[in-house]
């Protein structure tokens, strides 16, 4: 009997499946609670990171969770959460314009005041009892301190005005925005940091070795376990230990053998990561590294010399 062929909804669907890692279940309680002050006085929080850790995955799965657990309602206009991703150079009338879409209201022909109260009318009307703002570093200018100030402005007011608490995912630089006014700090709390996976010490390779077994398991090719023997160092050289680098590499592997009833093996990882690396990784001797290819000892050799220049970025 033939197999079937693995789609991309299939790939997909395998690849947005969370991961219940202890630090991303901590970010997970901390929204939550936040969620749940709604009615009193409202403690909001915010969660940074580098690129590609899994901000947006998080506040995805936060978004679903607490729609899993509300009850459902016979009028479709209750929204109990709503989250918005903001662009590069937002302004508050733009974050306010994408809060009503996300509410289903169109916001054509608002401006300025009216279009502040349309929004504080339209969270209260559908219920909305937790905001999540991704991406809120957009909201900064490096040189602006009046764009700047009116971004304080817009969150606190918002706040306070609603009564919602908040929760902001964004890129470190981004706690900048909590430290130019008293006010802002006053209303958030840090949930958390997610940070890059690494390697750096045995607890840290352990917390590795235990996300990679979850992806094995759940993998829907038959695949040599890359959480097992010391392959998840292999994954850490390859990767630098980010989330976005990784569900990359499993991505293309999966598509191109979408088809194979074979075992995947190490080799076939390495031909794929040669199109899903970020920069080729190179010895000072001029070697090009190959991560699912080289002897182990080789690899953990260019591990040691490499993960802090070449990975900590992200």
């Amino acid at each position: 009997m033939n197999q079937a062929v693995l789609t991309d909804e299939a790939i997909n669907a395998y690849l947005a499946e969370p991961i219940f890692h202890p630090t991303f279940t901590e970010a997970l309680e901390h929204i939550d609670k936040t969620y749940r002050r709604f009615g009193r006085r409202p403690a909001s929080c915010y969660v940074i990171g580098d690129s590609g850790v899994g901000k947006s995955t998080l506040a995805i799965t936060a978004k679903n969770e607490i729609l899993a657990q509300t009850e459902p309602s016979t009028d479709a206009t209750i929204i109990p959460v709503v989250m918005v991703v903001l662009e590069d150079g937002a302004l508050p009338d733009e974050v306010r314009k994408d809060i009503l879409e996300a509410l289903g209201v169109d916001a054509s022909g608002y401006t300025g005041r009216k279009l502040k109260k349309l929004l504080e009318k339209q969270l209260i009307v559908c219920g909305v009892r937790l905001i999540l703002i991704d991406e809120f570093q957009h909201l900064l200018r490096k040189n602006d301190k009046d764009v700047n100030r009116n971004a304080c402005n817009f969150i606190k007011r918002l706040i306070d005005n609603t009564q919602i608490p908040v929760v902001m995912f964004g890129v470190p630089e981004g706690k900048k925005l909590f430290q130019l006014h008293n006010e802002m700090r006053t209303r958030f709390t840090t949930a958390c940091e997610l940070l890059p996976m690494s390697c750096d010490d045995k607890p840290s390779l352990e917390y590795f070795t235990t996300y990679l077994a979850d992806l094995m398991r759940r993998f829907p090719l038959k695949t040599v376990d890359l959480s097992e023997d010391e392959n998840p160092l292999r994954v850490m050289l390859a990767t630098g230990g980010n989330l976005r680098t990784l569900e990359f590499l499993l991505s293309d592997v999966l598509a191109e053998h979408r088809e194979s009833s074979t075992k995947l093996t190490l080799k076939d990882y390495q031909n794929v990561y040669k199109f899903t690396r970020q920069d080729e990784l190179v010895t000072k001797r001029g070697r090009v590294i190959k991560p699912f290819k080289d002897h182990i000892d080789v690899v953990k050799k260019d591990l040691a010399d490499y993960e802090k220049l070449e990975f900590k970025n992200g």
